[in-house]
């Protein structure tokens, strides 16, 4: 009896050690995710569009023939061009989109599908969705430009597309959104439930043109609406004094997208914002000095993966950290139409080094989820990590994370 007491893992030890074994899948299912965006996946169009209905196709991976809005089978998501030459493909069996690598099938997967406030059509006479988009996180999200001045004076940033899309006809009608048109889609979104978070950015405008638009919204939707949550994406300002006015207009976070660390790439890659903004050392200034305003966490960057080394990325991502800022990152990936078009993204474990250093980063500094999700729209990795770290799944499976609901 006692050989055999002896023998019985305790059940707080079996429950550690079950939590353990799906957090090594989920991060196993993040790697994989991963490794489909730098060799692609093979897939017949056809077959796969009935899984994909009311799904928007504007985003420049569609493009190029990308698969996107993918939930890969324990909640993780992904994406992944299409490719020819690669270990991954998608069929359909039995009715469900199944993914296989060269060793056999992994699992059902499936797609992101669009909300149905994004079909309804606003005063204009225009649908939602060419106004705003609605998140999986349960956030709305507005770029409200279809272009960035920075083109015609020559200094897009180099890896940016948003010219590019601005082609796409059908996929970009509205060129400049009113601010009553964006609140009457916030409006419709929030009466569907969808509206926790407000994202709102665009492509570059003179400063003082900005500030009015933003304030413009914010009082938009304060017209119905005594508050809202989310966060305005701004040029860094010549004056640091007009800050506080984007907290006062309703805004709980603000961003300012450094997009690369390394000051001399910054300059080079980013020629406009280096020219037009005071350059890499005032955006990193107005940065610090927005905590103040916003709070810890509240304030926030990203940097864009595999533009820069990725010690001098972890070291921007640590330093702003210390500061308060988070520094989001986003994944490089070349699109047509940009001078970086035809140049590589880094593989999938240099990837993989910087969510995990990175993630860890942040649990350092005591950011929270919440923190992770209310930035700019980076990829959800760095998210999904985070919450992978912190635990906060069940089973083997990571359940879609939602912004809490406003009263």
């Amino acid at each position: 009896m006692a050989d055999t007491e002896q023998n019985i893992t305790p059940a707080s030890d079996r429950s550690v050690a079950e939590k353990e074994a799906a957090r090594q899948i989920l991060i196993s299912e993040v790697q994989l995710g991963l490794k489909l965006a730098q060799y692609g996946i093979n897939y017949n169009a056809g077959e796969i569009r009935p899984f994909q209905d009311g799904f928007e196709q504007a985003s420049a991976y569609n493009r190029q023939r990308g698969l996107t809005g993918i939930k890969l089978p324990h909640g993780v998501t992904a994406r992944g061009g299409y490719s020819r030459f690669t270990p991954y493909s998608l069929v359909v069996e039995d009715g469900k989109p199944v993914l296989y690598d060269e060793k056999g099938p992994i699992g059902v997967i499936s797609f992101h599908i669009a909300h149905p406030v994004t079909e309804e059509l606003l005063s204009s006479g225009e649908k939602f969705r060419h106004i705003a988009n609605v998140s999986n996180e349960g956030g709305v999200s507005v770029a409200y430009s279809s272009e960035c001045s920075l083109k015609d004076l020559g200094e897009d940033c180099w890896f940016c597309s948003i010219n590019e899309r601005a082609k796409d006809g059908d996929l970009n009608k509205v060129l400049i959104k009113s601010p009553k048109l964006v609140a009457e889609a916030y409006h419709r979104a929030r009466q569907a439930g969808v509206a926790n978070h407000f994202r709102i950015t665009g492509g570059f405008v003179p400063e003082r043109r900005e500030q009015e638009y933003y304030l413009d919204v914010a009082d938009a939707i304060r017209e119905k609406y005594s508050s809202f949550y989310g966060v305005g994406i701004i040029g860094a300002p010549a004056d640091f004094s007009v800050l506080p006015k984007y907290k006062e207009a309703g805004f709980d976070n603000i961003s300012h997208n450094l997009e690369v660390w390394d000051r001399n790439l910054f300059a080079a890659i980013c020629p406009g914002k280096e020219k037009r903004n005071g350059g890499w050392q005032h955006w990193v200034d107005s940065l610090e000095h927005s905590v103040g305003i916003f709070g810890k966490g509240n304030v926030h960057t990203n940097v864009v993966g595999g533009l820069a080394p990725l010690d001098s990325t972890l070291e921007g991502i640590e330093y702003l950290a210390s500061k308060g800022v988070v520094c989001h990152f986003s994944a490089f990936r070349p699109e047509k139409g940009t001078p970086l078009y035809g140049y590589r993204s880094p593989e999938a474990w240099w990837h993989w080094e910087l969510l995990d250093k990175g993630t860890d980063i942040y649990k350092r500094y005591g950011f929270t989820t919440l923190q992770m999700y209310s930035g700019p729209a980076s990829a959800p990795h760095h998210g999904q990590v985070f919450q992978i770290k912190n635990g906060e799944f069940e089973g083997d499976t990571l359940a879609q994370w939602k912004f809490p609901a406003l009263d």
